[in-house]
């Protein structure tokens, strides 16, 4: 559930919560939770990877356009190009395609817990063990998840593959 941003680290989300008993409907609960907020991060997500790709590809079509239009003024196209290089950095500090696809495949993953929860479907047949069975479900899914996200935040190689980048 974690993205780049520390509003939305998981211990701040509202799924997380901390002495939540464990009773009849509390799983469901807790996997409505953790729908809830793949859903909405997926699509803050998406929103943020398109509306950087819509910039980026204006702010670089411009580039040309304000060199021939103010050909005696370079300071335009320079900025337009720093532009560019900022937004394609924040493209990759913030992972949004990324993000958009891994609390895709997370939601998708908790509706399917869901579903079969509801229909009484193996592992959720017996009625003494289903609760149990869909928290430590959702709970799989989440820490699958966040186990990417420490991965692409992770220290990488270089492009010779001597040092770690921060």
């Amino acid at each position: 559930m974690a993205q780049d941003s520390s509003a939305d680290e998981p211990t701040t989300t509202p799924r997380s919560g901390g002495s939540a008993e464990a009773g009849p409907g509390y799983a469901m609960s807790l996997a409505n939770r953790s729908y809830d907020w793949y859903q909405g991060a997926a699509g803050r997500a998406r929103r943020n990877f398109r509306l950087s790709e819509t910039l980026l590809l204006l702010v670089s079509a411009a580039i040309p356009v304000s060199a021939v239009l103010w050909s005696k003024n370079a300071e335009i196209p320079a900025v337009l190009g720093g532009i560019v290089v900022v937004i394609t950095g924040l493209r990759s500090v913030f992972h949004w395609q990324d993000d958009y696809l891994r609390f895709t495949e997370a939601r998708e993953a908790v509706e399917a817990e869901r579903r079969l929860y509801n229909t009484g479907t193996e592992p959720y047949a017996d009625p003494r063990t289903r609760d149990q069975a869909l928290a430590a479900a959702v709970t799989r899914i989440e820490q699958r998840e966040m186990g990417t996200w420490v991965q692409l935040a992770g220290p990488r190689a270089d492009p010779t593959g001597t040092n770690v980048l921060p």
